[in-house]
């Protein structure tokens, strides 16, 4: 094989021609390692949406209901203080 490519260097062709006659030998090592980044990239974006998918769940399954009894208790302050206003607007 290295004898056959030094065979082809010294006959000296166009760098068209041996790159025609060479693309096999770095054509598909370079095609197999384009499609293990691109599929690295897809398991990667893969995860993220995943992990993103249960911050969400989480999220709606802890974190709402607290804010629901949060919102709920300032309802019942707000109601008071009001409550309390008229009650100093009606003695005046």
């Amino acid at each position: 094989m290295l004898l056959h490519l030094l065979a082809e260097l010294v006959a000296n062709p166009t760098p068209f021609e041996w790159a025609s006659n060479h693309l096999h030998i770095l054509g598909w090592p370079a095609v197999v390692f384009f499609a293990w980044q691109v599929g690295g990239y897809f398991k990667e974006v893969k995860s993220k949406v995943v992990k993103t998918v249960e911050q969400i769940d989480a999220m709606a399954t802890n974190h709402f209901p607290h804010m629901e009894a949060s919102l709920a208790k300032q309802d019942t302050y707000l109601e008071s203080i009001d409550r309390n206003i008229g009650r100093l607007a009606d003695k005046l």
